[in-house]
């Protein structure tokens, strides 16, 4: 994220800015995914136990 910044505040060239922002967003969806279906399954697995598998299935597809 900092070398991001610094490009920026650099005014580096643009399409190097740009594959570096890709990057550190691809991270950070990756990163992010996990503890997120983790808490995800485990509320419904609290709360609807029945239908936890289902309902985690369907709400995932929608996580890209």
């Amino acid at each position: 994220m900092r070398e991001l910044q610094e490009m920026v505040e650099d005014d580096r060239f643009c399409p190097d800015i740009m594959v570096q922002f890709s990057a550190v967003h691809a991270a950070l969806r990756t990163v992010g995914r996990s503890p997120m279906r983790n808490q995800l399954k485990h509320c419904l697995t609290h709360g609807a136990p029945d239908q936890a598998d289902s309902i985690y299935d369907g709400l995932t597809e929608l996580i890209p």
